[in-house]
C-alpha cells in the first residue's frame, strides 16, 4: 500500500493500464477483415433503406405526373411535364445501377453455366423484337451471382442504341490463355470517335451508368471488356476470360 493525500491507502499501479497482448501478423488480419466486414454490411443497410425510401418517393411523383398528364391538354405543360416523367425515371434507373455497383464484389464466385446467365439477362433486359442467340454451346464461368447484369446491360445497350438492331449474337473463340466472349449486334454499331468513352461514367445520352457498371463488374471478376465493332456494322464486344475462370464443353454448377 501507499499512503497518498489526506492518509489515504491507495494500491500501488492502479493508474497503470493493462498489458496489452501484441497481437501476431494472422490475427491481426483477421481483425481487420472483420472490421471490414462490419463497415460494408453496415454501407450495405444505409445504402438499401436510402435507396427504398427514396424510390418510394419517386414512385409517388410519378404517378402524381401520370395524373397531371391525363388531367392536362396545354401542349407547353404536357411537355414539361413529360420531361419531369423521364427525368424522374432515368433517377430511378440511376438508383438501380448503384445498387448494383454497391452488390458487386460482396458475394464468392461459383461455376455458373452461361446459358442459364443469358436467361436472366434476357429476362431483365427490354429486347422487343430482338432475338438472342447463343452459338458458344455448353460453357460455365467462375464468377460472382451478378454477371448476368453484364449481360442485361449489353443487351439493352444494343436495343436502345443499335437502331437497327434485330439480332444479338454469343460466340466463345478459345485460346492459350484466356477465351474471348463475343457479344455483337447487327444494329447501327458505335462511332469510333465514342469507342473510349463507352465505359466511362456519365457517357452517353440516357443515365451513363450501364457500361460503366458492366465494366466493373467485369474486372471486379478478373476479366476484362473492349469493344472492337465497326460504325454501320453493329456493335461488337469481347469479353476476355482468364481460362482457369472457363469451362467450354462442360456444364459446371456450383
Amino acid at each position: 500500500m501507499t499512503v497518498g493525500q489526506g492518509g489515504q491507502g491507495q494500491a500501488a499501479g492502479t493508474d497503470t493500464p493493462p498489458v496489452q497482448k501484441e497481437e501476431t501478423p494472422q490475427e491481426a488480419v483477421v481483425r481487420l477483415q472483420q472490421e471490414l466486414a462490419f463497415l460494408q454490411n453496415k454501407l450495405q443497410v444505409v445504402g438499401s433503406v436510402t435507396r427504398h425510401d427514396i424510390l418510394n418517393q419517386m414512385t409517388a411523383i410519378m404517378g402524381y405526373n401520370e395524373i397531371l398528364l391525363s388531367m392536362i391538354e396545354d401542349e407547353k405543360l404536357r411537355r414539361y411535364l413529360t420531361i419531369e416523367h423521364e427525368a424522374t425515371e432515368k433517377m430511378r434507373r440511376i438508383f438501380a445501377y448503384s445498387k448494383v455497383f454497391q452488390l458487386t464484389g460482396t458475394e464468392p464466385p461459383r461455376w455458373q453455366r452461361l446459358d442459364g446467365i443469358v436467361h436472366m439477362a434476357c429476362d431483365e433486359a427490354d429486347l422487343k423484337s430482338v432475338s438472342v442467340r447463343q452459338g458458344a454451346g455448353p460453357v460455365s464461368l467462375f464468377t460472382e451471382p451478378q454477371i448476368y447484369k453484364v449481360f442485361s446491360y449489353l443487351f439493352d445497350n444494343a436495343v436502345r442504341h443499335g437502331k437497327t438492331t434485330t439480332e444479338i449474337r454469343l460466340t466463345i473463340n478459345p485460346g492459350p490463355e484466356n477465351a474471348v466472349l463475343v457479344v455483337e449486334d447487327n444494329g447501327s454499331g458505335i462511332p469510333g470517335t465514342s469507342r473510349e468513352k463507352i465505359f466511362d461514367h456519365g457517357f452517353g445520352k440516357y443515365t451513363g451508368w450501364g457500361l460503366f457498371v458492366a465494366r466493373y463488374i467485369v474486372e471486379a471478376n478478373g476479366m476484362t471488356i473492349r469493344e472492337t465493332g465497326q460504325p454501320g456494322k453493329g456493335a461488337r464486344f469481347e469479353i476476355v476470360i482468364p481460362n482457369e475462370r472457363i469451362r467450354i464443353g462442360t456444364e459446371k454448377t456450383g
